[in-house]
């Protein structure tokens, strides 16, 4: 057997398999476009994130903030300055010991608008952050927010070194349970055991090697050959196939995570709100889950889970009705139908059969749809923003503030890479939802939020979609989670 790329650097015997020598072969579908975790923007980013990094807090899997980097905190009465208590003596990977000044170092570059991260928007309550001593940090708001423990937990906000930021981009440092070993584009991402790591006897792994391919169907196959231990963000149509191997464990966990059809606000057709309502005439929501997510789902009108208190149960969802969209169509001036190009994500098979689903739901309606088909790893310079209709997704959130406002505000860091909406009464509900501590005031302003969106459809959300992936048996102490991250914290294989 050909000696791995991660046996080499950790010292391995030559023909061990990964069962014997600990590294665990994750399959993902695409590239990495960056290694800086302010930047990240893709899954398998997101992935990278949570085993080289940490935040000061964590979500777990039953959505519950945690302690990360921070062993405590503590808030004013107001909730406008937060004080968070950091651990004693956790290492970055390069051995230097965690201190208030990365912390800072870090925050100032998600806000600062050079660096280009999509969190941005979620953090500009920050007026100020600063090093109290060397392991504590203050965050004073210009507004109280409940939420800001919870936020910390997301995937870009992981603190980096203050003294190895220009390394980010290709040797990355982080105080995570893996350390950076190698990226080669197209091939794998290579990541050692942290034996450093500041939690007792973790991580149990000894590597885990993310292996880029492409297609789903190698990616199965890879799987049941035992060549790949664990796939990602597994199709649904695959679940009972590979339950039925004993070899094979598969798990799911109900998410927000959504997909849909994005429209672009700004330009033809979908700048006229008659042709966005036209297009949920056209497709019945309910059909899209049975045939695109095989009952994996649910659907919905909104980046809130239907499961939440919060979710407005009010709002139809949309089932077909292709004589009431052609009817809006030749009011917006396309009584003969439109044409339109879809762009569709290769390497996100299920984003893919959910636009070619439409495409053929929404023909009776008038929608004539040209396919047109871009790797997934492509989309944030080419597609998101630009096209005018594309199918894409969005995963989970940490509470309604992150999964809305970055999306729907007008300045929002998300909205100008998805559907250019703006509306000034969707601001002003914005605003107001994200400084109202009373649980109750909220969820009504979350509420009024759903139905002025249900008016202008910005968009077409589809379906809020279960989290699925599949591993071999021997996988042990290993929990999906709803932010369809791999916490690979406490798992090991047991042969």
């Amino acid at each position: 057997m050909r000696r791995s790329l991660l046996a080499a650097v950790i010292g391995l015997a030559v023909a061990t398999p990964a069962a014997a020598d600990g590294v665990l072969k994750i399959a993902i579908g695409a590239n990495l476009n960056t290694l800086d975790p302010a930047r990240t923007t893709l899954g398998e980013e997101y992935n990278y994130d949570v085993l080289v990094f940490n935040g000061l807090t964590r979500m777990t899997p039953e959505m519950k903030t945690e302690p990360d980097l921070a062993a405590s905190w503590e808030a004013s009465e107001d909730l406008k300055a937060w004080t968070f208590h950091l651990r004693k003596g956790v290492k970055f990977h390069n051995g230097r010991e965690l201190a208030a000044d990365d912390v800072v170092k870090s925050f100032e570059r998600v806000l600062d608008p050079a660096t280009g991260s999509s969190a941005r928007s979620n953090f500009t309550m920050i007026e100020k952050v600063t090093a109290v001593d060397p392991l504590t940090v203050r965050f004073d708001l210009s507004y109280g927010y409940s939420g800001f423990a919870d936020i910390l937990t997301d995937r870009q906000v992981k603190i980096v070194p203050a003294d190895h930021i220009a390394d980010l981009p290709t040797a990355p440092i982080g105080t995570g349970p893996f350390k950076f070993v190698s990226y080669t584009p197209g091939d794998r991402l290579v990541l050692a055991r942290n034996p450093d790591y500041f939690e007792p006897g973790l991580p149990k792994l000894q590597g885990v090697e993310e292996r880029i391919i492409p297609d789903m169907t190698v990616r199965i196959a890879a799987l049941e050959a035992g060549d790949i231990d664990y796939v990602w963000d597994l199709p649904p149509e695959q679940v009972d196939k590979l339950k039925a191997n004993p070899k094979l464990k598969v798990q799911n966990a109900p998410a927000a995570s959504w997909d849909g059809a994005i429209l672009n606000n700004e330009i033809p057709p979908f700048n006229d709100v008659r042709v966005r309502k036209a297009l949920h005439l056209a497709i019945s929501k309910p059909d899209l889950v049975k045939i695109v997510l095989f009952g994996y789902g649910q659907p919905t009108h909104s980046p809130v889970l239907p499961t939440d208190p919060a979710f407005d149960k009010s709002i139809p969802i949309t089932k077909a009705d292709p004589a009431a969209a052609r009817k809006l169509l030749a009011e917006a001036g396309y009584p003969q139908g439109v044409k339109v190009p879809m762009v569709l994500p290769v390497g996100r098979p299920v984003r893919e059969r959910l636009g070619i689903t439409i495409a053929q739901l929404a023909k009776p309606a008038g929608f004539d749809f040209d396919l047109q088909r871009v790797p997934y790893a492509r989309f944030t310079a080419e597609i998101s923003g630009k096209a005018p209709m594309y199918i894409d997704g969005f995963f989970q959130r940490p509470n309604l503030d992150t999964a809305t406002y970055p999306l729907y505000y007008s300045t929002g860091s998300w909205n100008e890479r998805l559907w250019h909406f703006k509306d000034a009464k969707v601001d002003e509900l914005l605003d107001k939802a994200r400084v109202t501590a009373d649980p109750e005031q909220q969820k009504a302003l979350y509420m009024t939020f759903q139905r002025e969106v249900a008016e202008q459809v910005p968009s077409y959300m589809a379906y809020a979609a279960d989290f699925i992936v599949a591993y071999r048996a021997d996988l042990k102490d290993h929990e999906v989670h709803p932010m369809r991250w791999v916490d690979l914290r406490t798992a090991y294989l047991s042969n």
